[in-house]
């Protein structure tokens, strides 16, 4: 699959040029991503970015740099998870103003 090892190519070269570590913390994954550290625990409680290890509930979750930098190639996973985050604050507003919420 050519095309997968050409965004996995880009993603290392992109990695290796900002000069990060190959574990990066929600606030790092958040300036990425151009959100903030509570949207990257809403996007991983949505299953839609996975930290690495098994880290409880409460730990501190590292995120792969290599991975993250494949995903922020990827225009449907970052449409997916404007999405997620979007309807999550939605939801989380409608019930703070008790209106009915959408499923």
């Amino acid at each position: 699959m050519i095309v997968k090892d050409d965004m996995t190519h880009t993603a290392m070269m992109t990695w290796a040029a900002k000069d990060l570590p190959a574990r990066l913390l929600a606030v790092q994954v958040a300036k990425l991503l151009n959100c903030t550290p509570e949207d990257v625990a809403i996007l991983v409680s949505a299953g839609k970015l996975r930290p690495l290890g098994r880290p409880k509930p409460n730990a501190v979750k590292f995120f792969s740099a290599v991975e993250l930098f494949g995903l922020l190639a990827d225009r449907e996973w970052l449409d997916e998870a404007t999405k997620t985050i979007g309807q999550f604050w939605r939801r989380k507003n409608a019930r703070r103003q008790g209106l009915p919420t959408e499923n």
